[in-house]
């Protein structure tokens, strides 16, 4: 068998540098889309004990436009299915933020929550993707109107009616 020569060895050295430099420039770029820290998982993991009305979850300060909030945190599922329900007030809090694990869908609905809410709607990186108006309801999930943002989000934001300001979610500086 003739041995190839030092051209063909040449190519195929070439070659093989070509397809590493592609797969190391896709996956740095897939990692950057899929794997990038997510916006509020530092200030998430530092917060802080909430008080009444809402011992038991924890609160931490987040900045929307140039307001900064301090909120309560619902990052799990039954504290995001209990929200601001049965709450008249929300004490010394801005709101509620919901985090969510990935971009989703998910509906809401005012059953049992007493008084009027706005709800902002945001992507991975904090820019907003919808906002509303919800209104109290009495009755049950069934009979409630259903809201919902117009795309998928990672983070929901309730303020009390007119306390939503407006502009781009980020962590507070200092959190």
């Amino acid at each position: 068998m003739r041995r190839p020569g030092p051209w063909v060895a040449a190519a195929l050295i070439g070659a093989g540098l070509v397809l590493l430099g592609v797969a190391i420039w896709r996956s740095g770029n897939d990692a950057a889309t899929v794997a990038s820290p997510r916006l509020f998982d530092r200030a998430v993991a530092d917060a802080a004990s909430a008080k009444p009305p809402f011992a038991g979850l924890t609160t931490t300060s987040i900045a929307v436009g140039g307001r900064t909030m301090q909120v309560v945190v619902a990052d799990d599922v039954d504290e995001r299915a209990a929200g601001l329900r049965r709450h008249p007030d929300i004490g010394a809090y801005d709101g509620m933020l919901f985090v969510f694990d990935e971009p989703n869908e998910t509906s809401f609905t005012m059953s049992t929550v007493p008084v009027a809410l706005d709800i902002g709607f945001y992507d991975s990186s904090g820019r907003v993707v919808d906002r509303l108006r919800m209104v109290p309801c009495a009755g049950s999930e069934a009979e409630c109107p259903v809201y919902r943002a117009s795309g998928p989000f990672v983070y929901a934001l309730e303020t009390l009616a007119d306390g939503l300001p407006h502009g781009r979610l980020r962590p507070h500086p200092a959190s």
